[in-house]
């Protein structure tokens, strides 16, 4: 509409300007009249364009946001339950490594732990929704810079760095101290055998110090649950 209305004045300048009946003074007059209407539909035309295309920004920010606060409540939930897990296999490596210096191996804790020298826990990031907006280069939608900051450390260093953590500790189980044990280990058909005796060997007694690194990854996923919730914080502050 608005540029119908400029080429409507722009042709209206060149007809005033050809009048010959017309004086320089009133040609003069009119035109600029005509140019200031031509101006104004421009200028007019310009902000709507703009205030339509902001609507339609905050309405993509809007959706991305409520989105990704269920994708991290998913995730907090996920992470949280894997810290449980890692807090007893913590327990369980712990008390193997006792046993491995002298400590007696008793039955009813081995039965209780056994199962921690074999199990494997990682996180599975709800960040489909994440890595789409970032693929189609629209992170710059986010326009509060602190929450997008916080959103790039959590994807980009904080859940990665998690899960290779988790990948670490779970090869150091299933390739090294599992199958040193298994190689050594004489079991009966309830898995009862020479526990004791193959913890106290110098290659497992080295592999079991290593439970060290279940702290450090219990650290990271306390450091992704606190940057997660901080993140839902600032997306709840949005209104959202």
């Amino acid at each position: 509409m608005a540029e119908l209305e400029v080429v409507k004045h722009t042709k209206q300048v060149f007809k005033i300007m050809k009048d010959p009946n017309t004086g320089w003074k009133h040609k003069l007059k009119e035109t600029l009249l005509e140019i200031g209407i031509i101006v104004f539909a421009i200028t007019l035309s310009l902000w709507l364009h703009n205030w339509s295309e902001h609507n339609h920004v905050k309405q993509e920010e809007k959706e991305f946001l409520t989105g990704l606060k269920l994708d991290l409540q998913k995730d907090l939930t996920e992470l949280k339950s894997d810290v449980k897990t890692y807090a007893f296999v913590k327990q369980g490596f712990s008390y193997f490594y006792q046993v491995a210096y002298g400590v007696p191996l008793h039955q009813d804790s081995l039965q209780k732990y056994r199962w921690v020298l074999r199990n494997t826990t990682q996180f599975n990031s709800n960040n489909s929704r994440f890595e789409g907006l970032k693929a189609s280069g629209k992170l710059g939608i986010i326009e509060n810079k602190e929450l997008l900051n916080h959103i790039l450390e959590l994807y980009q260093e904080d859940i990665p760095w998690l899960i290779g953590q988790n990948e670490d500790l779970n090869f150091y189980k299933s390739e090294k101290l599992e199958n040193t044990l298994f190689d050594r280990l004489v079991l009966d058909k309830n898995e009862n055998g020479n526990w004791e005796t193959v913890f106290r060997e110098p290659k497992v007694q080295n592999l079991l110090r290593q439970h060290v690194g279940f702290q450090e990854v219990i650290g990271q996923y306390k450091k992704v649950i606190a940057k997660n919730s901080k993140v839902i914080a600032l997306i709840e502050k949005e209104g959202l």
